[in-house]
C-alpha cells in the first residue's frame, strides 16, 4: 500500500511531462512566415551586406521572440549570423507582424560563385503560458557573384588596353577625341572609387568609360567614311565655279570685242563715203 502513493506520483510527473511537450510544441509550422530582404540582391564573394526580415503570425496567441539566426550552407552545423534579442525579447502580436533590425552578413572571400542555400531559425515563446518553441523556415536562395574586387582587376586591365590601342589609333575627329578623354577620366575615377573599397561603384564607372570608348570609335569611324564624300563635294563646287568664272569672262569679252568691231567698221565706212579731193585751181 505504501507503493501506491509512489506510483501515482511517478505517473502523475509523466503525465505533467507529456503535457510540457505538447505546450512547447503547440506552435504549428504555419503559424510563422519569414520574408528576407537583402540590401543587395547578388552579393559577390567576400561583399559585406544586411539582411532583413519581417515576420508575419497568424497564431491566435501573442509571441515573444529571443533570438534569430540566419544559416547558410556554406556554415558548419549550428553555426548562424544571429540576432540576439535575450535582453529585450520582441513582442509580436496575434496574427501580428514585425520587422526585426537588419542582420549583418559577410561573404567568404572563397565561397564558390552560384546559387546558395540558407534558412532563418527563430527561438521565441507563445502566449498563454510563454512556453519555448523553435522554429526553422523553409529554404531561401541567394546568388553570390565572382569577387568585385577580381572582377574589377580584370576589367582595368581590359580599358587599359582599350585606351593604349585607342591613344595608338590617332583620332582625328574631334567628338572621337573628347570620347577618348571622357574615358581616360572615368578610369581615374574609378581607380579612386576602388582606393575607397567601393568595388561596385567603381565597376559602374569602369563600364561607362568602355561605353565612351566604343561611341569615340563610331565617331572616328563615321569621320574617316564621310571624308571622301566631303572633298568630292568640295572638289565638285570647285569645278562649277570655275566654270561659271570662265563662262562669265568669255561674256565679257566678247561684250567688249564687238564695240571695237564696230567703231573699225564706222570708221571703214566713213573713209569710202568721203568725196574725191579736186584739183580746183583755175587754169590760166
Amino acid at each position: 500500500m505504501k507503493g501506491f502513493p509512489l506510483a501515482l506520483v511517478a505517473i502523475s510527473i509523466t503525465i505533467i511531462c507529456i503535457l510540457n511537450i505538447g505546450l512547447v510544441s503547440a506552435l504549428e509550422e504555419g503559424d510563422i512566415s519569414i520574408t528576407p530582404s537583402w540590401s543587395k540582391a547578388t552579393p559577390s564573394q567576400g561583399d559585406s551586406a544586411a539582411v532583413t526580415l519581417r515576420l508575419t503570425s497568424t497564431s491566435p496567441e501573442q509571441l515573444k521572440i529571443y533570438r534569430v539566426g540566419l544559416h547558410f550552407d556554406w556554415m558548419s552545423e549550428g553555426s548562424y549570423f544571429t540576432l540576439d534579442l535575450t535582453d529585450d525579447p520582441v513582442t509580436v502580436p496575434s496574427q501580428g507582424l514585425h520587422i526585426f533590425d537588419s542582420l549583418a552578413i559577410q561573404i567568404p572571400a572563397d565561397v564558390s560563385v552560384g546559387s546558395h542555400s540558407y534558412y532563418v531559425a527563430i527561438d521565441g515563446a507563445e502566449a498563454p503560458y510563454y512556453d519555448s518553441f523553435s522554429w526553422d523556415s523553409s529554404q531561401f536562395t541567394v546568388q553570390i557573384l565572382e569577387s568585385s574586387s577580381m572582377l574589377y582587376n580584370a576589367m582595368l586591365l581590359q580599358l587599359d588596353e582599350s585606351i593604349s590601342s585607342a591613344v595608338s589609333a590617332g583620332y582625328q575627329n574631334s567628338e572621337a577625341k573628347s570620347l577618348l578623354a571622357q574615358a581616360q577620366s572615368e578610369r581615374a575615377e574609378a581607380i579612386t572609387l576602388a582606393n575607397s573599397g567601393d568595388y561596385e561603384e567603381a565597376i559602374s564607372t569602369l563600364q561607362q568609360a568602355f561605353n565612351h570608348l566604343g561611341e569615340a570609335e563610331i565617331a572616328e569611324q563615321q569621320a574617316a567614311n564621310t571624308e571622301p564624300l566631303t572633298l568630292l563635294l568640295y572638289g565638285g563646287i570647285i569645278a562649277v565655279v570655275v566654270v561659271i568664272v570662265v563662262a562669265i569672262f568669255i561674256v565679257i569679252r566678247r561684250k567688249r570685242k564687238k564695240p571695237d568691231e564696230e567703231v573699225d567698221q564706222a570708221t571703214d565706212q566713213t573713209i569710202e563715203e568721203q568725196p574725191e579731193t579736186q584739183n580746183s585751181t583755175p587754169e590760166e
